[in-house]
């Protein structure tokens, strides 16, 4: 058995908390616990979530930084459960953050992900009696349970699909044990790697000479480095991969042989459940180490095809519109991989996650992207929806950009849906306006404000006005088209809409706070999408 988050409410420390909201996820394994207070809330949500945190954590905030922002305390719950966190420990209610705001309660429901209030109006209660005993909770019940694979995979369960990856396990792994791990190839070429403690160095060059650059092929019991560090090291084979080596370097004393065994086939079986293939050098699994974040072996992968990662300037997505589509999903990336390689310097492809992925460099004509693009969707690719991200810098941006996506495809196609090939920065705006829903009734009247008068007074002319600006871009003609009409009535209706508003609609930025009105809306009347909202309780 492991600790959860439920057997934590059953400490003294805690005894007198409540479980203000994600309820769901109180059978979550906790396995350390820390605190979350940064002088730099952006800091906090750009730099720091969710790169350094792999599964189980409890964390302990007042969001003293935070306590008057609400979309920042909704931004940090999303990047503390995409990096596998299971739930917050709030102190100081109603000292410095005055009430759990109603949106932030029904976000962490949404996400099963646990919000727990200590007592209120309490400014005796201290941070270290929860570590202490927390943590003593945790290490006692470690001791006692050595099924190591079971606790493993039960954790890999919990784990957003974002961070289900062969990194993921092994820092996990490495937290679990306390000792770093090395998981290499056939010939020693590192796959992945986890440093314990992460401030520590890496024992691989003195690994390498100790086996002499060939990984055994059986298990080893453990042998003393050059250095005084111990070492074992487990294949990790199935019946897809190339065949790996794990190896498992402790700095001051051995480890159980049988803990050494299951961690690797706690990874064999992450590879056999999660990542089939795992190992075996191809394209794909480049792709795949570009966007589960995984650095060594996306240098190893890039050193073997001789490609420049750093020279991949843009990621093309392919989205199946309907289900039936799916299947075909494999043979329309392998033609957008043919059909770009005539205009780009290189070009990566392959499927990850349900979507079909495309990373393209340097161009090799003078023809515009987009109309790079609108060529490849009217050649007949019209059942997906393209996402174009283009102007990435390095692979975090890709990373981002692809979870970007995944978060919001939805939300876009709402709210752009004749637009069939959308952008990175259309994805980002459909996030905010996600976000202004996910804040409450409040949000959403200001917001839209600008329209209410509008919208309740004349449907057409409202209608007119979000054609003109979400699908025309603010084109006459173009808007007529759309709305079956003549051009010349859309003139009439715009100049109608100047008298209403008393400016020109296409005046920025009092056109800027009318578009955003205009999709708030338009995102809020989506059946599927407000229906979430109104769940949560937030409408």
């Amino acid at each position: 058995m492991s600790v959860t988050v439920e057997d934590l409410l059953k400490l003294p420390s805690l005894g007198g908390a409540r479980v203000a909201a994600g309820k769901s996820g109180l059978k979550k394994v906790v396995t350390s616990i820390s605190v979350l207070e940064y002088a730099n809330p952006q800091m906090l949500n750009d730099d720091l979530f969710p790169g350094d945190f792999y599964g189980g954590e409890i964390a302990i905030t007042g969001f003293i930084n935070a306590r008057e922002d609400v979309p920042l305390q909704l931004a940090t719950i999303r990047r503390l459960y995409e990096g596998g966190e299971v739930g917050l420990i709030l102190y100081y209610v109603g000292i410095f953050l005055k009430d759990i705001a109603p949106e932030v309660a029904a976000l962490a429901d949404e996400l099963g992900f646990v919000l727990i209030c200590m007592p209120k109006n309490r400014m005796d209660l201290r941070y270290s009696e929860v570590i202490t005993e927390v943590m003593h909770a945790i290490i006692s019940e470690q001791k006692r349970d050595t099924y190591l694979v079971g606790e493993m995979l039960e954790r890999f369960g919990y784990l957003p699909e974002s961070q289900r990856t062969v990194e993921s396990v092994v820092r996990m792994l490495s937290d679990r044990l306390r000792c770093s791990l090395f998981l290499v190839d056939s010939r020693f070429r590192p796959v992945n790697l986890a440093v314990w403690p992460q401030a520590g160095e890496s024992s691989m060059e003195e690994l390498e000479q100790f086996y002499g650059g060939e990984a055994p092929g059986a298990s080893k019991e453990m042998e003393r480095l050059p250095s005084g560090r111990w070492v074992f090291c487990a294949p990790v084979k199935d019946a897809d991969n190339a065949g790996l080596t794990l190896f498992l370097v402790r700095e001051d004393k051995k480890l159980h042989a049988q803990l050494c065994l299951q961690a690797a086939e706690a990874v064999r079986l992450f590879i056999g459940v999660w990542s089939r293939g795992y190992g075996n050098v191809g394209t794909g699994e480049l792709l795949k180490a570009i966007l589960n974040d995984e650095p060594v072996k996306m240098r190893r992968l890039a050193e073997i095809f001789r490609i420049d990662v750093k020279s991949i300037h843009h990621m093309l997505l392919l989205l199946p519109r309907k289900k039936k589509e799916e299947r075909n999903l494999e043979r329309k990336v392998r033609h957008a991989s043919t059909f770009l390689e005539q205009y780009y310097d290189i070009c990566i492809a392959g499927i990850h996650q349900g979507k079909g992925v495309v990373f393209t460099g340097q161009e090799r004509t003078r023809m515009e992207q987009e109309q790079i693009l609108e060529a490849f969707y009217e050649e007949g690719d019209k059942e997906m929806r393209l996402i174009s991200c283009p102007g990435l810098e390095n692979t975090a941006q890709v990373r981002s950009a692809f979870l970007l996506c995944t978060e919001y495809a939805e939300e876009a196609g709402c709210i752009f849906p004749c637009r069939h090939i959308l952008t990175g920065s259309e994805l980002e705006f459909a996030g905010v306006c996600r976000q202004i829903l996910d804040a409450g009734e409040k949000a959403i009247l200001e917001k839209t404000a600008c329209l209410k008068g509008l919208e309740e007074q004349d449907e057409e002319l409202y209608k007119t006005l979000e054609t003109f600006l979400l699908d025309a871009d603010s084109n006459i003609a173009r808007t007529a088209d759309l709305l079956y009409v003549h051009k010349n009535t859309i003139k009439y209706r715009v100049g109608k809409l100047h008298e209403f508003f008393r400016f020109r609609i296409q005046k920025m930025p009092e056109a800027g706070r009318l578009y955003d009105a205009a999709a708030v809306l338009r995102l809020l009347r989506d059946s599927s999408l407000s229906k979430r909202t109104k769940e949560s309780g937030e409408v």
